[in-house]
């Protein structure tokens, strides 16, 4: 008797890991605006502007991933391929996906 993950807390891990990474990702973007406008004579509205442009392009890339099945690794379309135990595996790549939709 196999014993096979329960996907609703593989994906709320991963969830919470890609939420993770994207705050981190705010906080280090805010430090870096900070640090620079601390530590130069520039003004602070053109370094908060792209700084903000930064966050909104990265957190788009982010959140693009996730509407459809795709590697998130290389970006390939895994929708075909067939759902294991671990998860889609990609063939372009051979990166393991998460099972998000498969029906338990």
């Amino acid at each position: 008797m196999s014993q096979s993950p329960d996907t609703s807390t593989l994906s709320a891990r991963w969830m919470r890991k890609l939420r993770l990474r994207a705050m981190a990702f705010l906080v280090g973007v805010g430090l870096a605006a900070l640090a620079m406008i601390s530590l130069t004579s520039i003004p602070a509205w053109p370094i908060v502007g792209v700084a903000v442009a930064c966050v909104a392009v990265a957190l788009n890339t982010i959140g693009s991933r996730l509407d459809r099945p795709i590697c998130y690794s290389c970006g390939t379309d895994i929708s075909k391929e067939p759902i294991g135990v671990h998860g889609r595996i990609c063939r372009s790549c051979g990166s393991i996906n998460e099972a998000r939709d498969r029906v338990a």
